[in-house]
């Protein structure tokens, strides 16, 4: 009788572990999650619905409104490109005088190209570059339903290169992301670029997505995060084709030998700050790294925005070779 009890305890865990995995893989990869939206952004991370007001929060209002009114003013213009069933959007910016030099800056997760980078965008167009803002699949005026956490995404970003390419041969391109973007970027390092892509920017990038979603288990849900991940490891195999530990920037940075500065806030709820560690450790070209002390989630700008953009073009000036 007792072996019977335990047996049915067991699969009952089993079950629960294995629906657990398959509502977290629903709701976190895709698009239209109500779960997400209502619930799910707030508990994961928290410090996008800080009531509190401080001078950090004045800091972010004045860049927003500066960023806002430059993406509305100054775009030459929104691009569309048929790409894997899906329409994706890109804004550009084109420097004057002409230049070749180009920026590629990728959003984060459920965000779009002018919610993250507008200030970004400003920043490298005022310092003379071009600069190419998408919207990633299933993302802001892109569309699409699946989220692939970087790793369908760094797909988008090979087509953006090859577009700006059809145009410009030669180009040379910046990879510029945060978060989601970042890690985006660094997944897309380790496949085979374009040789004008010159260096890579990865601002709070996480070192894996099952790293990352196991954490959220652990330290935003307070589950138990390996049965449940084992789970939704297989889940996310059979709906979205790959897997939560294939799609690892440090596997990729092991292949990549350019340039990158990693970026990281040392109070980032949502990607622990110890990713950058892992990510550094893993590629194998020149590599620096800036830590702003006390920074939420992709707020490192906003916490000290004048080191943060001179590192940002000290680092390009370094590596980037001078003259077009």
């Amino acid at each position: 009788m007792l072996g019977w009890i335990l047996g049915i305890i067991v699969l009952l865990l089993i079950g629960i572990c294995a629906y657990a995995g398959h509502f977290f893989i629903t709701a976190a990869l895709f698009k239209n999650s109500t779960w997400y939206v209502n619930k799910g952004h707030k508990m994961l991370n928290p410090d996008n619905f800080n009531q509190e007001r401080t001078v950090y929060t004045d800091i972010e209002e004045r860049q927003n409104e500066e960023a806002h009114a430059f993406w509305d003013k100054e775009a030459t213009g929104e691009i569309f490109m048929e790409f894997s069933g899906e329409t994706l959007c890109a804004r550009e910016f084109k420097a004057f005088p002409a230049t070749n030099r180009w920026v590629i800056a990728v959003h984060g997760y459920r965000s779009s190209g002018k919610r993250d980078m507008s200030l970004p965008a400003k920043r490298f167009l005022d310092a003379g570059f071009n600069v190419l803002v998408p919207d990633l699949r299933a993302h802001g005026k892109s569309t699409g339903e699946e989220i692939g956490m970087g790793w369908l995404e760094k797909e988008d970003v090979k087509a953006w290169i090859q577009k700006i390419l059809t145009h410009n041969n030669q180009a040379e391109i910046i990879l510029f992301g945060g978060s989601m973007g970042a890690a985006t970027v660094m997944m897309a390092s380790g496949d085979e670029l374009p040789k004008q892509v010159k260096l890579l920017i990865a601002d709070c990038g996480y070192s894996s997505v099952y790293d990352e979603f196991n954490d959220m288990l652990h330290s935003a849900l307070h589950l138990p995060g390996a049965p449940i991940m084992f789970f939704a490891n297989l889940f996310c195999k059979s709906k979205l084709g790959f897997t939560l530990k294939e799609a690892s920037s440090v596997k990729q940075l092991q292949k990549n030998y350019l340039p990158t500065l990693f970026i990281h806030g040392t109070k980032d709820k949502f990607v622990p700050h110890e990713a950058i560690y892992k990510n550094m450790e893993a590629t194998q070209g020149v590599k620096e790294s800036l830590l702003i002390e006390n920074a939420p989630h992709l707020s490192s700008w906003i916490y000290d925005e004048k080191r943060y953009f001179e590192t940002v073009f000290q680092f390009i000036d370094n590596n980037l070779k001078k003259g077009e």
